[in-house]
C-alpha cells in the first residue's frame, strides 16, 4: 500500500513540474494571435506545389551578336516564388534551371504556408554566376521592389528580359486539415515591351563614309524610363532620365538593305494594353570611331517610341545619314512595323 501511495505522488509530482515546461513550449512555438485574441496559431501547414510556366516567345537570348556584353556567359533562368501575407513576406523559394532547349520553361517550387490567404508573386529572369546579377531581388522589400543589378543601364541585351505573376491565394479551407498538397498553377507575363532601332540607309551611309570601319552607336532616354519592378502590384519603379547604353559594330557590307542597329526591353505597369503607354522620347547618336581616339559624329536623331499592340516594335529609318538637328517623329497611323517620319515645315 505505502508503495503505491509513493508511485502515485511521484507520478502527480512529475506531471506537475512538466505542466510549465509544456505550457511555455507551446507559447514559444506559436507566439502570435489569432483572430480571438488568443496566443498561438493553427499549426497546419499546406504544402503549396506552384507549376510555373513561361512562353519565352521568340526571345533570342544567347545570341552573341545582339547581346552588348563583350563575352559570352553561361546563362540560367532564375525563378523565384514567394507567399505575401498583405505586404508582408512569408515564405520564399529561388531555383534556377537551365535555358530550355524550346521557347516554353515549366518548372514545380513548393512552399509550405499555413491556412490563411496569400498573394503568390513569381518572378523569372536570366542569371549568371560569372556577373552581377541583372536584377537585384535581395533588396529590403523583395519582390516589391527589384532593382537593376548595376549602375550602368543595360541595353541590347535578349537576357534583360523577365517575367512575372502576382495571383491570390486562399488557403483558409485547409485550416482544419493536415498534410493536404494544393496544386497551383502559375502562368507568367512579360512586364516589358521590346523595340528594335532598323536603319533603311545603308547604302547611303557607305557612300557618304568610306574609309568609316568602326561605328557606335548611342541610344539615350531623355525622357523618364523605369528601371525597375514592384512584381506584387504589377508596376514600374524607379524612372530615371538620361538613361543610356551603347553599341559597336563594324562596317555593313555592302548592297545591306536594312542593319539592325539596337535594341531593348522597357518596363510598363500595363503590358496588356500596351497603346496606354506614354510615348519616350529618345536620341540616337551615330559615331566613326575608327580612330578610338577620335570620334567623330555622323548622324542624330531625336524622336518619340510609341508602342503599337505588338510583341516587338521594329521602327525602321534613316538613322545612319540623319544629321543633327533634323528633328524625327514616329508616324502613330502606320499599320505595320513602326516607322519615323522628318516633319515637313
Amino acid at each position: 500500500m505505502k508503495k503505491n501511495i509513493f508511485i502515485n505522488r511521484l507520478v502527480r509530482f512529475i506531471i506537475i513540474a512538466a505542466c510549465p515546461v509544456l505550457l511555455n513550449s507551446c507559447l514559444m512555438e506559436y507566439p502570435e494571435m489569432t483572430e480571438n485574441g488568443e496566443i498561438g496559431i493553427d499549426p497546419t501547414l499546406v504544402t503549396v506545389n506552384a507549376v510555373v510556366s513561361v512562353d519565352l516567345g521568340s526571345s533570342e537570348a544567347g545570341n552573341v551578336d545582339l547581346d552588348s556584353r563583350l563575352e559570352e556567359k553561361i546563362y540560367k533562368h532564375r525563378i523565384v516564388v514567394a507567399a505575401y501575407e498583405g505586404r508582408e513576406l512569408r515564405a520564399q523559394k529561388i531555383i534556377y534551371e537551365d535555358k530550355p532547349l524550346t521557347n516554353r520553361l515549366q518548372t514545380e517550387v513548393k512552399l509550405e504556408l499555413h491556412a490563411r490567404k496569400y498573394t503568390l508573386v513569381t518572378w523569372v529572369d536570366y542569371y549568371s554566376e560569372d556577373e552581377n546579377p541583372i536584377y537585384d531581388i535581395y533588396t529590403d522589400q523583395g519582390l516589391i521592389l527589384i532593382r537593376k543589378g548595376n549602375n550602368n543601364y543595360l541595353g541590347n541585351s535578349e537576357y534583360k528580359k523577365a517575367y512575372y505573376s502576382s495571383e491570390e491565394l486562399d488557403l483558409t479551407e485547409y485550416k482544419d486539415r493536415w498534410g493536404e498538397t494544393v496544386p497551383v498553377e502559375v502562368k507568367t507575363i512579360s512586364p516589358m515591351i521590346r523595340y528594335e532601332l532598323v536603319a533603311t540607309d545603308v547604302q547611303k551611309f557607305l557612300d557618304n563614309n568610306p574609309h568609316t570601319e568602326s561605328i557606335q552607336l548611342t541610344l539615350t532616354y531623355n525622357d523618364y524610363v523605369p528601371t525597375g519592378f514592384n512584381a506584387l502590384d504589377g508596376i514600374t519603379k524607379e524612372a530615371f532620365k538620361f538613361q543610356s547604353f551603347s553599341r559597336t559594330i563594324k562596317r555593313p557590307e555592302n548592297n545591306q538593305k536594312e542593319l539592325s542597329l539596337l535594341f531593348d526591353y522597357v518596363f510598363v505597369d500595363d503590358v496588356r494594353s500596351r497603346n496606354s503607354v506614354s510615348p519616350l522620347s529618345v536620341t540616337l547618336k551615330v559615331e566613326d570611331v575608327t580612330d578610338p581616339n577620335k570620334k567623330v559624329e555622323l548622324a542624330s536623331s531625336t524622336f518619340n517610341l510609341v508602342f503599337q499592340n505588338t510583341e516587338n516594335e521594329k521602327i525602321t529609318f534613316d538613322f545612319l545619314t540623319t544629321k543633327p538637328g533634323d528633328g524625327v517623329d514616329v508616324d502613330t497611323d502606320f499599320g505595320g512595323n513602326a516607322e519615323v517620319e522628318v516633319p515637313v515645315e
